[in-house]
C-alpha cells in the first residue's frame, strides 16, 4: 500500500471510530441514568416532595417544595430517581430518592 494510500486509510478508520464513540455516548448505557420523559408525572413529583420532606426531618430544616423540574432515572435493584427540585423561594435542592416495589401478589397461568 503506498503512503497516500495508507495515510488515507489511517483517516478513515479514524474518522469511523470517532462516530462510533459519539455515538455510543449518545445511546443509554446499561445501568446508567436516563432522562425522565415526563417529569409532571404525580409519581416523580411525590418522590420530590418526599426527598425533601425526609431532608426536612433528618436536618430539622424548613425547605418548601415547589416541584421537581429534572430528573434521571437508574434501573438497579429498584429504581434510583436523581431529582432536581425547585424550592418556594427559586432556590434548587438536588436528591436521590431509592425506591424498591415489592411483589404483592402473583397470578399462575394455566397453560
Amino acid at each position: 500500500m503506498e503512503s497516500g494510500q495508507y495515510g488515507l486509510f489511517l483517516l478513515m478508520f479514524a474518522t469511523l471510530l470517532l462516530i462510533g464513540v459519539s455515538t455510543a455516548a449518545e445511546e443509554n448505557i446499561p445501568g446508567g441514568y436516563t432522562p425522565i420523559k415526563d417529569i409532571n408525572d404525580p409519581h416523580v413529583q411525590e418522590l420530590g416532595e418526599f426527598a425533601v420532606t425526609v431532608h426536612n426531618s433528618r436536618a430539622g430544616t424548613k425547605l418548601n417544595f415547589l416541584k421537581v423540574i429534572y430528573g434521571e432515572t437508574q434501573v438497579v435493584n429498584g429504581i434510583n430517581y436523581k431529582l432536581v427540585i425547585e424550592l418556594l423561594h427559586g432556590a434548587l435542592y438536588k436528591a436521590v430518592v431509592y425506591e424498591k416495589r415489592q411483589l404483592s401478589s402473583i397470578d399462575p397461568l394455566n397453560v
